[in-house]
């Protein structure tokens, strides 16, 4: 594509699509060595399989997906409890995701926050939030203080990442999603842990690393994190 024509890539992808009304998919592969222009930023990416030995990368893209500049994220209401039900069909723990969801959703004495991501009423992510965290337990048991300086963001600014599933074809649109769950929801703070039989979510990517301090005494001492009650709580005490 020309350089003076780069910034309307978007444009062509969408006559593109009109001309195959019966197509979903518009598929692209190219070498490796070559850089990504404007055009293939709005694909996503597709792993390689450990036993490929096909010299291009391929690219993928979803007719849907040019929606989304229509995509809104808010809080979970009621209305959305059916559409987010299909969204968690196809995982392996759907059930336990599900309940948790409607927990925070129905009850607003719940410690969790849910949020959904929508496009044109169509639930297409759904995410929750703790209202609280151990801030003290992350203090002496990672650097957090490398990435973050703690000084410059308020106690309660502070939120964990419990859940979180996106539909494939949005995947790209992962930060925006998650600059508007830290709006709403009213943090400067984002955590999410990895424990033994965590299933890593599609937006780890745009999550940073944060080491873990070592404690020779507590190597085969398991934290309780059950047992953290939130200082709001403490103080009602």
């Amino acid at each position: 594509m020309e350089a003076a024509f780069d910034s309307r890539s978007k444009d062509f992808l969408k006559h593109a699509f009109d001309r195959y009304p019966d197509r979903d998919y518009l598929i692209v592969t190219q070498p490796h060595t070559v850089s990504e222009n404007s055009l293939l930023q709005k694909f996503t990416l597709v792993a390689k399989k450990p036993e490929n030995t096909f010299t291009h990368v391929l690219y993928i893209i979803h007719r849907d997906s040019l929606y989304e500049e229509d995509l809104v994220v808010h809080r979970a209401t009621t209305n959305d409890l059916d559409r987010i039900k299909d969204l968690l069909e196809t995982l392996d723990d759907q059930k336990n995701a599900f309940d948790q969801l409607y927990e925070a959703t129905v009850n607003p004495d719940s410690p969790n926050l849910s949020f959904v991501c929508k496009i044109q009423e169509d639930v297409i992510g759904a995410f929750l939030l703790a209202k609280d965290v151990n801030l003290d337990y992350y203090k002496s048991h990672f650097h957090i203080q490398d990435s973050i300086l703690l000084g410059e963001h308020e106690r309660k600014g502070h939120t964990r990442l419990l859940f979180s599933v996106i539909n494939p074809i949005f995947e790209r649109c992962t930060r925006f999603i998650l600059k508007e769950l830290m709006r709403l929801s009213a943090n400067t703070c984002l955590y999410f842990e990895i424990h033994d039989k965590t299933v890593i979510p599609t937006i780890f990517h745009e999550l940073v690393h944060v080491r873990s301090r070592r404690f020779p005494h507590f190597l085969d001492r398991k934290w309780d994190h059950e047992r953290y009650v939130a200082e709001s709580q403490q103080q009602s005490d």
